[in-house]
């Protein structure tokens, strides 16, 4: 069966790409498109939503709660690629399958010498928590420079409070997470308030829960 035409006026999606400039928003819209689709015609292009067809790309606030789980392991089994493991491996130990995976990491991952291999960032968006201000937030960013520097964080902080050393939390001082929505957090160093809003914690039922990993 032959490929559909691919619009009017050009037959293939090579002859559209030689024909049209391509540093216009539209045109860079449209080959963005193509590489996700393809198969697809001009008019399905045009209609298709990315999101739609790379997960990856969906803004953490639009995932489904069935996502944000999906997300969440694709990350994880990401994070394990970038030590080493395999990652069809990673995935199954996460319990979603390598498609899912995939569909979910997006550009994060290609394959090189048949295998798959990770980028070494990337800007898939995730939400966390981190001690701010005296409180326990929520923050969605999407640097998994900022990902990792809040598990550091973390980490630190349970080390911490445990052995009484303020001292640990130094590096700490006057850094700040940047969300998606623009505001800047600053980590909370003090060490009193972090007995307290570790007691707070551990005192609620009802606090959402993000595995600091990712």
């Amino acid at each position: 069966m032959s490929r559909p035409r691919f619009s009017k006026e050009y037959r293939t999606y090579g002859e559209w790409l030689k024909a049209m400039p391509r540093d216009t928003r539209y045109a860079k819209e449209i080959i963005r498109k193509h590489k996700l689709n393809p198969s697809a015609t001009l008019s399905t292009l045009r209609k298709m939503r990315v999101s739609d067809v790379s997960p990856a790309l969906k803004a953490y606030a639009m995932l489904s709660p069935e996502e944000v789980d999906m997300r969440s392991r694709a990350l994880l089994a990401l994070s394990d690629l970038r030590k080493g493991k395999n990652l069809t491996l990673a995935a199954k130990q996460q319990g979603i399958s390598l498609k899912d995976a995939l569909r979910h990491l997006g550009n994060a991952v290609f394959k090189k010498n048949g295998k798959w291999v990770a980028t070494k960032t990337d800007s898939i968006e995730r939400g966390r928590w981190i001690y701010s201000n005296g409180k326990r937030i929520s923050v969605v960013v999407n640097s998994s420079r900022d990902g990792s520097l809040i598990s550091r964080y973390l980490a630190i902080v349970k080390i911490a409070v445990k052995n009484g050393d303020k001292n640990l939390l130094e590096p700490f001082k006057d850094v700040k997470i940047r969300g998606v929505d623009g505001k800047e957090y600053s980590l909370e160093t003090d060490l009193d308030k972090l007995y307290e809003l570790k007691e707070q914690v551990e005192d609620s039922e009802s606090l959402p829960v993000y595995d600091n990993r990712i």
